[in-house]
C-alpha cells in the first residue's frame, strides 16, 4: 500500500542545508497499523507529509496504491489524498468559524450533492460519538471532541489510509488513549490502512509494526500486536 525507495529530503534556510531524511525506504502493507517514532527533529512528521504527497521529495520514490507520488502532478495529488488518505493532525485544523458538521462536510463539497454530503457528514460524526454536537462550533468543544471532529472529517470519505501526527498530543492522557481506541476501532472494522506519529512509546506499542526514525534514518521492525 506504502513504499518508499531510497527517499532523501533536506530542507534549505538562506544559506543553512539540512538533511532530514537520508537514504530512506520502508514498506507498509494493506491494512497495517504502523507507528512512527522518534525524537523531535528526526524527520517523523516530514515522512508522513511526503507520504501523503503534501510535500516533494529531492530524490527516490514514493508510491502509494500502486501510484507514483514523487512522479504526480498538483491535481492528481489532490485527487489521491481526496480518495485515498484521511488525515488527523495534532492541532485538529478545524475551521472555528464552521460547525462540526459543516468541518466534516468540507472534504465532500466537489463529490455529492448536498444532501448526500450533509447525510454522510452526520454519519460520520454519529461514528466517533458526536450525534448530539453536530451544530456546535469548535470553540464550544472539548481538545477531545475536536479530535473526534477531526476524525470524523478523515473517515467522511471512507479512506483507506489514515495518517495521524500526533493526533494525542494536545490531549490528556485519559483522553488521549480513548482517541487512540477510537482509531483502532476504524482500523480493525474498515480494514484501512493506520500510519501513526506518536512520541508516547506506550502507544507506539499498540502498533503491529514501528518505523523508528533517528538522525534522518529508519529501522523498521515488527513487533507482536498488544493486548488492549
Amino acid at each position: 500500500m506504502i513504499k518508499l525507495v531510497s527517499v532523501k529530503k533536506s530542507y534549505k534556510t538562506g544559506a543553512e542545508h539540512t538533511e532530514v531524511l537520508k537514504d530512506v525506504s520502508i514498506d507498509i502493507d494493506k491494512g497495517k497499523y504502523v507507528s512512527i517514532t522518534g525524537p523531535s527533529g528526526s524527520g517523523k512528521s516530514t515522512l508522513l507529509h511526503l507520504i501523503g504527497g503534501l510535500e516533494p521529495i529531492d530524490e527516490g520514490e514514493v508510491w502509494v496504491d500502486g501510484q507514483p507520488v514523487h512522479k504526480m502532478k498538483d491535481n492528481a495529488l489532490a485527487k489521491l489524498r481526496l480518495e485515498k488518505i484521511g488525515y488527523v493532525f495534532q492541532q485538529f485544523q478545524l475551521l472555528s468559524t464552521a460547525t462540526a458538521l459543516e468541518n466534516v462536510m468540507m472534504p465532500l463539497l466537489t463529490m455529492f450533492s448536498s444532501a448526500q454530503i450533509k447525510k454522510d457528514a452526520e454519519e460520520a460524526l454519529t461514528r466517533v460519538g458526536l450525534a448530539h454536537r453536530l451544530h456546535h462550533l469548535p470553540s464550544r468543544l472539548s481538545g477531545g471532541e475536536q479530535q473526534r471532529v477531526a476524525i470524523a472529517r478523515a473517515l467522511v470519505t471512507k479512506p483507506e489510509i489514515i495518517l495521524a501526527d500526533e493526533p494525542t498530543g494536545n490531549l490528556d492522557s485519559e483522553t488521549g488513549m480513548a482517541i487512540i481506541d477510537l482509531i483502532e476501532k476504524v482500523h480493525e472494522e474498515d480494514g484501512v490502512t493506520v500510519v501513526l506519529i506518536t512520541h508516547d512509546p506506550d502507544l507506539a506499542k499498540r502498533a503491529v509494526e514501528t518505523i523508528h526514525v533517528l538522525d534522518g534514518k529508519v529501522e523498521q521492525s515488527l513487533q507482536k500486536a498488544a493486548t488492549v
